[in-house]
């Protein structure tokens, strides 16, 4: 009989403890974390993700509200990272201390993701535009260029820098536009207006020289050739031309060569440093330049005339 009530006594102290460790794991895990989220301008932000972390420990997730509240429940007492997040926003991270007293808090100011157009005028400039109207219309712009609607591009550009003076970029736009179409004056007039930028001056200067030379005014190669990076692979390809015209056989290799080297894959300047080599007669280096271009650009003016070459030498 007394084994019985002891028995007895043991269910009911083996029960009474585990009512007494669910109790304190229950409370242990009743930690609470309330915040809101807002955009740059103070704004509240609804259906934000927000996700709590901890080593060793579940996630919590749950979403801002339309006022941007949250609330979430269930964290036992530690340090808890706190992330918020939503698309075209960057994210936002909080770390705060969790304890079974009271509510930790996490509030987010989520800054939102420029567009690129954005980046390049900065937010300043745009203060009071609509940002995504000129972005289009840049675009649009960009795209009469391309298909070589000169008068269409000019026209947007020049429309473009009168809301947005500060970029002062597209006069650089508006001279290749001018000098693309063939009006030559009026590119030199759109690249003298950043001759005494500091930013975009040097730039403006090797335009202009670029306009020379398509004006037939050789001199303006010396201005190209001391461009140094801002040289592309035309200007460099068209000096070697010009010494090639005069004769000038090593200083023509000289600039192809550094054509070549600017972009190894495109085909003129190893036609040219091939056409070089015949005439200083260096067969054997002719044949592997010629080879370069057909192997590049086959199908190519200067690839086929390159094999009917390859073809009719010993």
């Amino acid at each position: 009989m007394r084994f019985v009530h002891l028995l007895r006594g043991l269910s009911v102290l083996i029960l009474l403890l585990a009512i007494t460790v669910t109790s304190v794991l229950a409370q242990a895990t009743r930690g609470r974390v309330t915040g809101r989220v807002f955009d740059g301008d103070g704004e509240p932000l609804g259906g934000v993700a927000i996700e709590a972390t901890s080593p060793g420990r579940d996630a919590l997730v749950t979403v801002s509200e339309d006022d941007g509240r949250f609330s979430m429940i269930g964290f036992s007492s530690g340090t808890w990272s706190v992330t918020a997040q939503i698309d075209g926003y960057q994210p936002g991270q909080v770390i705060t201390a969790v304890s079974q007293q009271g509510a930790a808090t996490a509030n987010f100011n989520l800054a939102r993701v420029l567009s690129p157009f954005e980046r390049l005028v900065g937010l300043e400039a745009l203060e009071g535009l609509d940002a995504v109207a000129l972005e289009a219309d840049l675009n649009a712009a960009d795209d009469a260029f391309d298909a070589q609607d000169y008068a269409t591009a000019i026209a947007a550009y020049t429309q473009l820098l009168s809301v947005l003076p500060s970029m002062t970029y597209l006069q650089l736009n508006i001279g290749n536009a001018h000098r693309s179409g063939g009006d030559y004056e009026a590119a030199l007039a759109a690249y003298a207006h950043l001759t005494g930028d500091p930013e975009r001056g040097e730039q403006a200067k090797v335009e202009i020289a670029r306009t020379r030379l398509a004006m037939g005014d050789l001199d303006a190669a010396a201005d190209i050739a001391t461009a140094g990076a801002n040289a592309s692979r035309e200007d460099l390809f068209n000096l070697g031309e010009i010494e090639f015209a005069k004769g000038e056989m090593e200083t023509a290799v000289d600039w192809y060569e550094k054509a070549a080297a600017s972009d190894p894959n495109w085909e003129k300047p190893w036609f040219k440093l091939a056409l070089v080599s015949l005439n200083l007669g260096d067969f054997e280096t002719a044949k592997q330049h010629f080879q370069k271009v057909i192997d590049i650009a086959p199908s190519s003016e200067d690839g086929v005339q390159a094999q009917a070459t390859l073809s009719a030498l010993p």
